[in-house]
């Protein structure tokens, strides 16, 4: 991989004027339509970003000139369409594919794109070790030293380690050697934390880009029709199904407003990049099973999630959902349970019952009926806490 460029592997790395000059006057050209150069590239990206949260790289051309125009347009598109998740599923896939290129990058390269995405780190000239296990013979535990190469500053480990890796022991403080303010870790988890990095640095990238105009929308109009058209035959959106008051018939059963904090709280967490529990993860596809979900949709909603594996992920959702193993649908936790394991986000509990599908349906009924009546100012169909 060594042939291939740098920013061909790390688009976010430039800036967008760094490659057009102009570039809200001059993208329309390049992505707007179907006869624009980059409008298909742009769609294939899309299409593997959404379905399998992951970002192709063109091998024919190696032109970091077009990688770096496609990678700004995400962010554009999903500003100009109003659809934040896509830009979380777009950074996800854009550090995971950094991070398949940092196993094979040189310690410069690494090192300079850490600076570069605002981790202080320094290469170790006579590095701790560790004693690791290696493997093993016939039940026989084998042992090697390890070297701990990189000296990443506690400030940046303590902020990288505090997102999506927390729930990951390994990752923990008290797990690491640290000296005068500088935690040292080997390549293989320095590398993890640099794709974690990748992850915020792209998301700021992104949120920090200037909102699409009218004229701007307008020039690219026929792509955002074409994305918007893909993503509803993917059923990407679940969108509020109450419009104006009334509970429209699109989806059947499904009413995101209606969910109960705990499960609001995990999709939360999943969309702003987090890393939820086991427990978490466990109740809510029970709960999205239980209301209806098929095993695709559930997997649609963890797919963003940086350990996302496809086929555990698949085997797990088919389990819950009755499909594998014993064939028994299983519920999700009660709320008592959801409160020991810090899963709930209130103190008192919901009107509608102390188990998540109970306070889901009594909010459907409220909703219902606020549907059936006139609307009045400052009314809401949510009932009150207890």
């Amino acid at each position: 991989m060594s042939g291939i460029p740098l920013y061909c592997k790390y688009p976010f790395l430039l800036r967008l004027e760094d490659v057009i000059p102009n570039p809200y006057a001059v993208l329309p050209v390049l992505i707007g339509t179907p006869d624009a150069p980059l409008f298909e590239k742009l769609l294939s990206y899309l299409k593997l970003i959404v379905e399998k949260t992951s970002v192709p790289l063109d091998r024919s051309t190696y032109n970091s000139d077009h990688e770096v125009i496609v990678f700004y347009s995400f962010g554009l598109i999903s500003k100009a369409i109003k659809e934040p998740q896509l830009l979380t599923r777009s950074a996800v896939a854009y550090s995971k594919r950094a991070g398949s290129f940092f196993k094979t990058e040189s310690d410069e390269v690494l090192i300079d794109v850490a600076r570069r995405t605002g981790i202080e780190v320094s290469k170790s000239v006579q590095p701790p070790r560790v004693l690791r296990v290696a493997g093993g013979v016939k039940g026989k535990k084998q042992f090697e030293w390890e070297s701990l190469s990189y000296g990443v500053s506690l400030t940046s480990f303590t902020r990288l380690v505090a997102g999506r890796l927390e729930q990951d022991s390994s990752y923990n403080l008290s797990s690491q050697i640290v000296h005068e303010g500088v935690v040292y870790v080997d390549r293989k988890r320095f590398t993890r934390l640099l794709e974690e990095a990748c992850f915020h640095y792209i998301l700021k990238t992104y949120e920090g880009l200037q909102p699409p105009s009218v004229d701007f929308q307008s020039g690219i109009q026929p792509l955002i029709t074409e994305v918007e058209r893909y993503l509803e035959s993917v059923r990407w959106w679940r969108r509020s199904f109450v419009k104006e008051g009334r509970v429209g018939e699109e989806v059947s059963g499904v009413v995101e407003e209606a969910f109960p904090p705990c499960i609001k709280k995990t999709i939360s967490s999943i969309k702003s990049g987090g890393n939820p529990s086991h427990e978490e993860r466990f109740n809510l596809a029970a709960f999205l099973v239980n209301i209806g979900y098929s095993v695709e949709d559930v997997l649609a909603v963890f797919r963003t999630t940086a350990d996302f594996d496809e086929k555990i992920a698949r085997y797990q959702v088919e389990h819950i959902a009755g499909l594998r193993g014993s064939r028994r649908r299983y519920a999700p936790y009660g709320c008592d349970r959801l409160k020991s394991i810090g899963a709930c986000p209130i103190q008192n509990y919901c009107a509608g019952g102390r188990h998540p599908l109970s306070v889901y349906k009594h909010n459907l009924k409220l909703f219902k009926q606020s549907a059936d009546e006139p609307e009045t100012e400052n009314a809401s169909p949510m009932g009150n806490i207890q």
